[in-house]
């Protein structure tokens, strides 16, 4: 049975199943910035037609503002990619933690530990709780556009656009303060930075191990662009 909250919106696990492909173009258009005078002249519709869409997204969703479907298209999309994050940074925190029992296997291991990160299919970084960055498989490198040699060392707000640098120092502190028994829920579509400057939508998986030498935080980054072009770009109803 339905249930309706008192926001208005419908609780159910089929509401995003629940819209069109015109309407995931719409929202994932949105997102990126296009006005609805614009979204109706890429998909090649009227303008009336746009804000009809927008009435059926809403009855969906609930009677929410623009931006606040955006957000929750955008969260509810970003949740799928983040799901599979998650099952790949159990495996491979599991993986680490054999690896770092004892300072002496974390040095004798360096090689093997260095291979089973390059091996990962996704870009991973790991720091200090301090920050900075102590490793950066070819995946990350490539995402980011650093080397790997430049990414060692930097601190980890480097990669996090300057506007939202100061609230992501506050959110690392306070996981840092009990990193195992509160774990930092995973970033859904949050901003990340370019060495160009360029920015992009990722969805990240962290997860904290202790270590002889100290606290070394894992991150498992996806770069959702993809996702969110293809949901703009796939094919729509009539």
């Amino acid at each position: 049975m339905e249930v309706v909250e008192q926001s208005g919106r419908r609780s159910g696990p089929d509401i995003r199943d629940s819209l069109s492909p015109r309407e995931h173009q719409l929202l994932t258009l949105a997102e990126q910035g296009f006005t609805d005078h614009a979204i109706a002249t890429k998909l090649g519709i009227s303008l009336a037609t746009v804000g009809t869409y927008w009435g059926r997204i809403r009855i969906k969703f609930g009677p929410l503002s623009r931006t606040e479907l955006v957000a929750n298209y955008l969260k509810e999309e970003a949740s799928k990619a983040v799901a599979i994050l998650r099952d790949d940074n159990e495996r491979l925190v599991n993986e680490v933690t054999e690896y770092a029992k004892t300072a002496e296997i974390l040095r004798k291991g360096v090689e093997l530990f260095r291979g089973l990160i390059e091996a990962a299919p996704d870009a991973i970084l790991l720091a200090t709780d301090g920050g900075l960055i102590e490793l950066a498989n070819s995946q990350a490198a490539e995402m980011f556009g650093y080397s790997a040699e430049e990414l060692h060392g930097m601190s980890i707000e480097g990669l996090v656009p300057e506007r939202y640098r100061s609230g992501h120092i506050d959110l690392r502190e306070a996981y840092h303060q009990n990193p195992v028994k509160r774990r930092m829920d995973a970033h859904l579509a949050t901003f990340a930075v370019r060495k160009d400057g360029s920015e992009f939508r990722m969805a990240t998986a962290l997860s904290a191990v202790e270590t002889p030498t100290g606290l070394l935080i894992t991150c498992i980054i996806r770069d959702l662009s993809d996702l969110l072009e293809a949901k703009a770009s796939g094919p729509a109803e009539g």
